[in-house]
């Protein structure tokens, strides 16, 4: 709990950065966080949120494969099945997270095929950027 406030802060604020980098990347289609000005509910947000802080988690859709997103992602990504760390992880929901469900289903709850999900944690975030650009690129 010492450094919970420390590890927020540059979780939100490094997940903020990424998310408005992705937003301008030509291989993603769509980034949900809920400290972006795009986010559909944005302004209940940051009423809730207590001092602009929009955690460490978001969302985007990739465009190209996403497994080979997952193969060409390198550190400090960390690729796995599990949120809130200290490391970054990423996940491709559709083929980890939840390859058990048919794809009907997982469409109707919103896991589209390109459904990456980010979970942000104390890395310089422009090592996280350089990463997801190069991945990214790749596509």
């Amino acid at each position: 709990m010492k450094t919970m406030g420390l590890r927020v802060r540059q979780q939100s604020a490094s997940a903020m950065k990424i998310a408005t980098f992705l937003e301008s990347h030509p291989q993603v289609s769509k980034v949900v966080y809920p400290g972006l000005a795009s986010h559909p509910q944005k302004e209940l947000a940051d009423r809730q949120h207590r001092d602009g802080l929009h955690g460490g988690m978001l969302w985007f859709d990739v465009k190209g494969d996403p497994i080979k997103l997952m193969d060409s992602i390198k550190r400090p990504w960390t690729l796995c099945e599990n949120l809130g760390a200290t490391e970054s992880i990423i996940t491709a929901c559709a083929v980890m997270t939840h390859a058990n469900m048919i794809r009907e289903d997982r469409l109707k709850v919103g896991i589209t095929d390109g459904f990456i999900r980010i979970s942000v944690g104390i890395e310089d975030p422009d090592d996280l950027i350089r990463g997801l650009d190069d991945a990214l690129n790749q596509l």
